[in-house]
């Protein structure tokens, strides 16, 4: 069976993905990466999920999702920036480190091809349950 040409994406925003949880779904997402080439992507918020983190519940698929992105790292054709989230907060003092080809952040801004700037951002830090 011949191979599918991946299609080449300028930015891939993925965002609450709570790998290490029971709702997550990690064999949609992994099948959806295996079709793309992105030449940035930002991880954008719990993407493994810190507060429900069970040591008895990490099932294959969620580990095939971090093996696709750490082989996104290992080719260096792709930027990733991992934005922290209110499940993985304890990462925030982190920000503005570069772990292994991953930069950690708060936020990330993006330029447009027409020149227009988008600023992406978990959010969590508007929800007044959080901040209160």
């Amino acid at each position: 069976m011949a191979k599918r040409r991946k299609r080449e994406v300028e930015l891939v925003v993925l965002s609450d993905i709570h790998l290490g949880t029971y709702g997550c779904h990690s064999e949609e997402l992994l099948r959806y990466l295996k079709t793309i080439k992105p030449k940035r992507l930002v991880l954008n918020g719990d993407i493994i999920d810190m507060w429900q983190f069970s040591k008895r519940y990490w099932p294959k698929s969620h580990m095939l999702v971090i093996k696709h992105l750490t082989g996104l790292i290992a080719k260096g054709n792709t930027k990733i920036t991992y934005l922290t989230g209110n499940h993985d907060e304890m990462l925030r003092p982190y920000a503005g480190l570069a772990l292994g080809g991953v930069e950690i952040a708060l936020e990330a801004v993006h330029e447009t091809a027409d020149g227009r700037r988008l600023l992406v951002c978990h959010g969590d830090e508007f929800d007044g349950v959080v901040l209160y």
